[in-house]
């Protein structure tokens, strides 16, 4: 699925420090041997001088100007010229996964614009809005997904995803059962309804689902520290709702 575009502070250094230690020394040497002392202190300045020049920041906005340019671009070749929404769909896709969540939504939009009832569409912008932490425009777009496509397991998925994320259990446990009963075989889903489960408080029924996930994948080490959360409050509800709270906390934060 798309991945959200995350602009970290870039740290500037004035140079790298061993290289320019490096240059000196060797200019230096350079100069001893040839007898021209006086080159080599200009040049041993100069490189000071360029270590002090200041680096450009990037930015948010340096980032999504880049991101317009890319995604114009590609809009201009000839396989995303066509104006339709399979065509509109394609390109979202691809601008999904090269990370460019903005310009995947205007193609995602434009599809559905094109054809409001093009399932994979809404599938998609669910998924974009749901990497942008936008939860409720996640929840709308895949429930629009979820009516047009009722079979579509990935789209019940991160139905359940986002409902999660918005204290929904209830029905975020809804969803969740829907995309085990399409897909039975999914050990992701089979842990996030689990969670679910965790954060109403129903030990038996989140134990009993984790343990279907183990199976699925018994290397799943998500599963199996939820797995030990349930186990380890065995006789308290209570405490198994804060420790499906906290992992709550951890999944869905915005770093």
């Amino acid at each position: 699925m798309p991945y959200l575009l995350k602009q970290r502070p870039v740290l500037h250094v004035p140079a790298t420090t061993t290289v320019l230690r490096k240059n000196m020394v060797f200019l230096c040497l350079l100069g001893v041997l040839s007898g021209n002392v006086v080159m080599v202190t200009q040049e041993v300045k100069a490189l000071q001088d360029k270590a002090r020049e200041p680096v450009p920041s990037v930015t948010n906005e340096s980032v999504e100007a880049g991101l317009r340019k890319y995604r114009k671009s590609l809009r201009q070749t000839l396989q995303f010229q066509k104006n339709d929404a399979p065509t509109h769909l394609r390109l979202a896709e691809v601008l999904s996964q090269q990370g460019d969540p903005n310009g995947a939504i205007e193609e995602y939009q434009a599809a559905i614009q094109l054809n409001s009832e093009m399932a994979e569409a809404f599938r998609g912008l669910g998924a974009v809005f749901i990497d942008k932490h936008d939860w409720k425009k996640a929840e709308q777009s895949l429930r629009k997904g979820t009516a047009l496509n009722p079979q579509d397991h990935l789209t019940f998925y991160w139905l359940g995803r986002s409902l999660l994320a918005q204290g929904h259990f209830s029905q975020a446990q809804e969803a969740l059962e829907t995309a085990t009963q399409l897909d039975p075989m999914n050990p992701e889903a089979q842990s996030d309804l689990a969670l679910s489960l965790m954060a109403q408080g129903l030990i038996q029924e989140a134990e009993k689902t984790l343990k279907i996930a183990i199976r699925q994948q018994p290397d799943f080490a998500e599963a199996h520290h939820r797995l030990e959360q349930v186990r380890a409050s065995r006789d308290d509800s209570d405490q198994l709702i804060q420790a499906a709270r906290l992992i709550l906390h951890v999944l869905f934060r915005r770093e």
